[in-house]
């Protein structure tokens, strides 16, 4: 039974070991990788931060922003 706010994912070991393959290549986990291929975004991998040029993953941008600049509203990267 997984911890809890986990979940199983039931897929061909095949499949299972590409995900895994692809996760690790670009430096992800497989959570991390599957959130991205759900987040209709697009940004993949990392990016630098224009106002601070912190290297952040894509997915923490928004979290980035709201906890090092609280006082920028407009500090997103385009």
């Amino acid at each position: 039974m997984p911890e809890k706010g986990w979940s199983i994912l039931t897929v061909r070991e095949g499949t299972a070991k590409k995900v895994k393959d692809l996760a690790h290549t670009r430096g992800l986990t497989v959570d991390e990788f599957i959130n991205e291929l759900m987040n209709p975004s697009g940004k993949t991998g990392w990016l630098n931060h224009p106002l601070c040029g912190a290297e952040v993953k894509s997915k923490n941008l928004n979290e980035h922003i709201t906890k090092v600049h609280p006082n920028r509203k407009s500090s997103k990267a385009d």
